[in-house]
């Protein structure tokens, strides 16, 4: 068994429903395909193959679904030649955009059958495999067997027969991970400690479906996040997120770490999670006598709140980290989070304004910045462009987001000391002072000037006018500085040894929470006794 040391945390996107509305198949998918590659390690895309028909009240059908307005919703699979055609082009362009080393491409597609199986993504290892038109899960296991392909549930809480998941009928080998947070929510459990409630027609969500209620059964199933995007963003922030522990990025090292379940999911943070049983990394099923050594090491995007143990689903031990850490002394070295968030600004209904460039740089006197990672919920321009102690950045904003949330985000990871400046300026404006400042409280960047000259400008509105000054706060553009984060809250640590004797196969996994809400969920290690 490899060192778990030897493995690489990739990012990943395997459910942006490309294609679910009508349109120019080839520019939907380069569209796609080109904003997931700005920000993620691997993309498996989920080409969307059904249609929807729509019946208004009265039973008259609706000339074009989407302008429907109330109308009941039918959902089925596109026309056959339709589905073909555009699976060809998905195909090319996955072929062409798979670059090892840089950017990894699946080529897939969204399985619902009959919809009394559960939906599913498809995805295969290469091009040139057909799309798969059956009813059931059984039929669908039969059609891809002997081909290097997964089938990989999601929102399987929803109730079992209609879009939700039997877990009665399971290939391990076809399945060996299921989607458990995305939009529709979190499907671990039925206590919703992380609801579903975003998709009220198919809710609400039951336990007979619910991954715990799968490995209740004794299966072998890791976790991921993914999107079940709705908007226009593959990976977007918040809505889930693969994790993969691979060797390489190149779609047989992937595929290999698919298959031994070397995944886990993240709601949206970039959690960093080592978990191991016995030295086992998550995802293995090994054999164990006497006690169990569990060693878990979790590095967040943000202040680490608790770790959480379980085995057989209940949790057996917690490690509480909030209260934990100080900030490091003057003069030590040390390294820092800071996040930096846009896009918070006037609404379509109050104001029409183009889209928000934020033009940003950051420089840590004496510093050194290591790295970054992007929580982006729109699209972006690119990648940061970092120089030892200064990194320039842009990040774009729009008011037109079909999702609840317009802001768009870097993590920044940097090395100083407490009393090293931090300099960052936003368009116009700037903060500056030591790091141990702004490790104290988080700072709001204000835009008023630019909002009184804006609604002079636009709604006619002359400086000084309004009754209240709160006018010059809520339709102003802002960006949030964060509490800089030292690497003792964001690192956390966690051992335990388990001597309760074995009996039966036992799994355990792990669960982590961070201040700012966000979350990671480990794949189980499963002994046998």
């Amino acid at each position: 068994m490899a060192s778990h040391d030897e493995y690489n945390t990739y990012w990943g996107e395997t459910h942006d429903n490309t294609l679910q509305t009508p349109q120019d198949p080839a520019a939907a998918f380069e569209s796609a395909i080109s904003r997931a590659a700005a920000h993620l390690d691997f993309y498996a895309a989920a080409y969307y193959t059904t249609c929807a028909s729509a019946f208004q009240e009265g039973g008259h059908p609706a000339e074009h679904a989407a302008d429907a307005g109330s109308s009941i919703i039918l959902e089925g699979w596109k026309p056959r030649e339709q589905l073909e055609a555009e699976w060809a082009v998905l195909q090319d362009v996955t072929r062409r955009w798979n670059k090892p080393g840089e950017f990894v491409t699946f080529p897939g597609y969204e399985w619902q059958g009959d919809g009394t199986s559960g939906d599913h993504n498809v995805f295969h290892f290469a091009e040139g495999e057909p799309l798969v038109v059956v009813d059931t899960v059984s039929q669908l296991y039969t059609r891809l067997r002997g081909r290097r392909a997964f089938a990989i549930p999601h929102h399987t809480a929803y109730r079992p027969g209609v879009r939700g998941r039997d877990w009665s009928v399971l290939d391990e080998t076809i399945t060996p991970f299921t989607e458990i947070f995305s939009i529709h929510g979190c499907s671990e459990t039925d206590e919703e400690w992380v609801g579903m409630r975003s998709n009220p027609h198919m809710g609400p969500p039951i336990g007979p479906g619910t991954w715990q209620a799968a490995l209740d059964r004794g299966l072998h199933l890791g976790a991921v996040g993914s999107t079940d995007n709705w908007g226009a963003m593959p990976g977007h922030y918040g809505h889930g997120l693969m994790a993969c522990m691979a060797h390489e990025l190149t779609r047989a090292s992937l595929w290999e770490a698919f298959a031994a379940r070397r995944v886990y999911a993240v709601t949206g943070d970039r959690i960093r999670l080592d978990f191991t049983v016995n030295g086992a990394p998550m995802g293995s099923v090994i054999d164990a006598k006497g006690p169990r050594a569990v060693r878990i090491r979790a590095v967040g995007a943000d202040a680490i709140d608790r770790i959480e143990l379980l085995r057989n689903g209940r949790v057996i031990a917690t490690h509480c980290h909030q209260g934990t850490w100080d900030l490091p002394r003057p003069g030590a070295t040390a390294k820092f989070k800071l996040r930096i968030e846009a896009g918070w600004g006037p609404s379509p209904s109050e104001l029409s304004v183009p889209d928000r460039l934020w033009h940003g740089h950051l420089a840590v006197d004496g510093g050194r910045i290591l790295g970054f990672d992007p929580c982006f919920v729109s699209p972006q321009t690119g990648r940061p462009e970092i120089s030892r102690d200064e990194a320039a950045f842009e990040l774009l904003s729009s008011q037109h987001t079909r999702l609840e949330r317009s802001q768009n985000a870097y993590v920044f990871e940097f090395e100083a000391s407490p009393e090293s400046r931090l300099l960052l300026r936003m368009n116009s404006l700037e903060e500056t002072g030591p790091v141990l400042d702004f490790a104290r409280s988080s700072r709001e960047m204000w835009f008023r000037d630019e909002c009184v000259r804006m609604l002079d400008e636009r709604a006619g509105i002359a400086p000084g006018s309004p009754e209240r000054g709160d006018i010059y706060h809520h339709v102003a553009f802002k960006a949030k500085v964060h509490r800089v984060i030292p690497e003792a809250g964001y690192t956390a640590e966690f051992s335990f040894t388990d001597d309760e004797p074995l009996t039966t196969e036992t799994h355990y996994r792990v669960r982590v929470e961070e201040r700012n809400g966000q979350r990671a969920w480990s794949s189980p290690i499963w002994l046998r006794p």
